[in-house]
């Protein structure tokens, strides 16, 4: 009786080592010709800096793009700082040829000049000019308010001024470094056509200084 239950005890655990483990169960998939969306993933806000550099190739994305021409008119002032006979109130004109380079510069190369009307009563009218070649930028502080600096050279001419000596009148020219600053606001554009307002003061070199003052109205094509 014992030896027969051993003999059964045995063979029960012989079947239990030799069970083979279920596999596990496989996962549902998806039914077929059904395709899984995937999520895509979030937009990335555009990298402000990114803009500026792809700008920054003398190339704007602005109102102003490539080559700029602006002129204008106005009144003017002459005061001379140890040079004779300059000082009086005439008119004024500015010629600018600019290229666009950032979003806010332009570079530009410009024409500008002052002219004086003097004088003795009963008598002919001379005229004194003063003339300056100049290479700068124009910086835009806003969208329509702007700062505008530049050198170059200028040149003065003086006809029939009172001398000092025994001569009633001279002429000369003087020719001399010269540097210009300014200020202008925008204050009104028609599709590539901008009118304004600027103030500017020149200052040439030579003997002493010539300053020139000069409040004009615009206009620029950019």
């Amino acid at each position: 009786m014992i030896g027969r239950l051993v003999v059964l005890g045995g063979l029960a655990l012989a079947g239990v080592a030799h069970a083979e483990p279920k596999p596990p169960a496989a996962a549902p998939s998806a039914a077929p010709g059904v395709t899984r969306a995937v999520p895509a993933p979030p937009a990335e806000a555009p990298d402000p800096a990114v803009e500026y550099a792809a700008d920054a190739n003398l190339e704007s994305t602005e109102n102003r793009q490539g080559m700029t021409i602006a002129a204008s008119l106005g009144g003017g002032v002459l005061v001379g700082l140890g040079i004779e006979g300059p000082t009086g109130r005439g008119g004024s004109f500015d010629v600018r040829l600019g290229r666009v380079a950032t979003p806010r510069t332009v570079i530009t190369f410009e024409l500008t000049g002052t002219v004086v009307l003097h004088g003795m009563t009963n008598a002919a009218t001379y005229t004194n000019t003063d003339l300056n070649a100049l290479a700068g930028a124009q910086y835009y502080v806003s969208e329509s308010l702007w700062l505008r600096f530049a050198g170059g050279l200028g040149v003065y001419q003086a006809s029939h001024v009172q001398g000092s000596g025994p001569t009633p009148s001279i002429d000369f020219r003087m020719i001399g470094p010269a540097v210009l600053g300014g200020i202008g606001v925008d204050v009104a554009r028609f599709k590539w056509a901008v009118l304004g307002v600027e103030l500017g003061t020149s200052v040439m070199i030579h003997s002493g200084a010539l300053v020139a003052s000069d409040l004009r109205l615009g206009v620029a094509f950019d």
